[in-house]
C-alpha cells in the first residue's frame, strides 16, 4: 500500500479524533519513522499508533479501512524501509503492549509484539527444544511468523501450532498450521492478514547444541550490533546472497551515510549522521543489479519497502 485517496484538513482530524476514540495511547501524526525501524531511516507516517490490545488493532484496522486509508502493520521495522516523502497512511505498531509469552506443557504461547530472540531465550533457559534457531533473529513473533523466519535448517513452520490473525474483513481467525502452505521465507497467509499470537510446539527435552552453538555465534559473522534490516535478500535457490554480493566486489560499498557491510555482504548498515532511505534503496538496487549482470541470479528482497 503506496498512498491514500488524500484527505482534505478537516477529514484528517475527523479521522485522528475517531482513531483516538480507539487508542488510549493516541494517535500520533507526522511521526518520524526513523524511530521505528531497526536501520533507524524513513520519513514520516501521516498517522502513527500504538495499540494496548487486540480489540485496539481491530478497531483501528476496521476504522483505517471503512475510510478506504492505507494501513500498514509492524512490530520492531526490522524488515521495513520507509521512503523518505514518508507513508501518507496508518502505522499500527504491535509492540510492548502485546508482547506476553506464556509458557505451557509443550507449547508457548506468544503475543505478535514479543520479541523472536527474547522468546528463544525464554524457551532455552527453560529447558525447552524446537527453538535453537532463533537466538539473535531480529523482529517481532508476528514478524517472524508472516516471513516464516529461520536459519540453519530450522524455521517458523517446524514449530509453529496455530495463529490468531485478523482477516481481510476485520474478523479474528484461529488457523491451524497444517492448514497453511508454508515456502522459503514465506507463509501462505492473504497478504492483507494481520498475526496477533502464535502457538509454537517447544517440548521439554534435549537441546540441538549444533544449531544453537552456530545461533550463538551469529556476532562473530554478522554485523548484529550496526543499525540493519538484519539480512536483506532472500537467499537464492543453492546459494548465498551474501557470498554473491561479496563476489561482485561490493563489501563496504556507501552510498551516503548507507554501506554494505564488510563482515557480511547481506547487510546493509546505517553509518551516517543524517542517512536517507534513498541511500539505502540505492545500495539494494545496485546489489540487485550487480548480482544479475555477473550471475544471472535475480534477489529477492526480505525488506518491504513502502512510501513515496
Amino acid at each position: 500500500m503506496q498512498g491514500v485517496p488524500w484527505m482534505k484538513a478537516g477529514e484528517i482530524e475527523r479521522f485522528k479524533r475517531d482513531a483516538e476514540k480507539i487508542s488510549r495511547e493516541g494517535i500520533k501524526q507526522d511521526e518520524p519513522m526513523s524511530l521505528h525501524t531497526t536501520i533507524a531511516v524513513g520519513g514520516p507516517a501521516k498517522f502513527f499508533a500504538v495499540p494496548r490490545s487486540s480489540r485496539e488493532v481491530v478497531e483501528l484496522v476496521k476504522l483505517a479501512r471503512g475510510r478506504d486509508l492505507d494501513f500498514i502493520v509492524i512490530g520492531k521495522g526490522s524488515n521495513l524501509l520507509v521512503r523518505d516523502g514518508g507513508y501518507r497512511g496508518m502505522v499500527i505498531k504491535i509492540g510492548h503492549n502485546l508482547s506476553r509469552i506464556k509458557l505451557n506443557k509443550q507449547t508457548i504461547f506468544a503475543e505478535a509484539g514479543a520479541s523472536f530472540s527474547l522468546l528463544a531465550r525464554k524457551s532455552l533457559s527453560h529447558g525447552r527444544s524446537g527453538f535453537e534457531f532463533a537466538l539473535g533473529i531480529p523482529g517481532t513473533v508476528g514478524g517472524a511468523v508472516r516471513m516464516n523466519a529461520g536459519a540453519y535448517g530450522s524455521e517458523v513452520s517446524n514449530v509453529l501450532v496455530r495463529l490468531r490473525v485478523i482477516d481481510e474483513n476485520s474478523k479474528v481467525w484461529v488457523i491451524k498450521a497444517r492448514e497453511i502452505e508454508f515456502g522459503y521465507r514465506r507463509i501462505g497467509l492473504p497478504h492483507n492478514a494481520i498475526v496477533l499470537s502464535a502457538t509454537f510446539f517447544c517440548p521439554p527435552g534435549e537441546v540441538n547444541k549444533e544449531i544453537l552453538a552456530k545461533s550463538t555465534q551469529r556476532k562473530r559473522t554478522q554485523p548484529v550490533s550496526s543499525k540493519s534490516f538484519g539480512c536483506t535478500f532472500v537467499n537464492p535457490p543453492g546459494a548465498h546472497a551474501g557470498r554473491l554480493i561479496d563476489a561482485c566486489g561490493l563489501k563496504g560499498t556507501r552510498s551516503g551515510g548507507a554501506m554494505i557491510s564488510k563482515k557480511h555482504a547481506n547487510f546493509i548498515l546505517n553509518v551516517g549522521e543524517n542517512t536517507k532511505a534513498s541511500d539505502v534503496e540505492a545500495l539494494i538496487d545496485l546489489a540487485k543489479r550487480e548480482v544479475r549482470k555477473k550471475f544471472g541470479v535475480s534477489l529477492r528482497p526480505e525488506v518491504i519497502i513502502i512510501g513515496h
